[in-house]
């Protein structure tokens, strides 16, 4: 007889406690970590640029500008990637320029030459090459 208690019990043991320890709750999981995306921490529409800086930053200029750039300093860029400036004019894409980010800390920029019919509201999207806006840069050609 105590044989079998003993085999009853082991048997409790080996069978039950797995059981129990199948039903206990876990502790949630972390959501799985993303690569951190790429910031625009400047951005200007200017007349010129001088090195990598941008000249005569505004959010209007006169039809006979001649030539805008967009500038832009990207940071948190994971190894080399790369982003896009789209030029919209009103809701009409004009222009489309992709740009090489080759470090964390990049500063690039994009022209579009304007001629003397191009007024009204333009603005620049910069995205990442996926098309997520990462920052809308508006100004206006009067």
């Amino acid at each position: 007889m105590k044989k079998l208690c003993l085999g009853l019990a082991n048997l409790f043991f080996f069978v039950w406690i797995p059981i129990l320890a199948a039903q206990t709750p876990k502790a949630p999981s972390a959501p799985p970590e993303t690569a951190p995306s790429p910031v625009v921490s400047e951005a200007a529409i200017a007349t010129g640029m001088e090195g990598m800086a941008p000249q005569g930053a505004a959010d209007s200029f006169e039809s006979s500008v001649g030539k805008v750039y967009a500038f832009t300093k990207i940071t948190g860029a994971q190894g080399e990637t790369s982003i896009k400036h789209l030029w919209f004019h009103g809701d009409h894409l004009a222009a489309e320029v992709e740009l090489p980010v080759k470090s964390s800390s990049w500063r690039t920029y994009s022209s579009k030459t304007i001629t003397p019919g191009m007024t009204g509201p333009w603005k620049v999207d910069v995205t990442t090459p996926d098309g997520t806006v990462l920052k809308s840069i508006p100004f206006t050609i009067k």
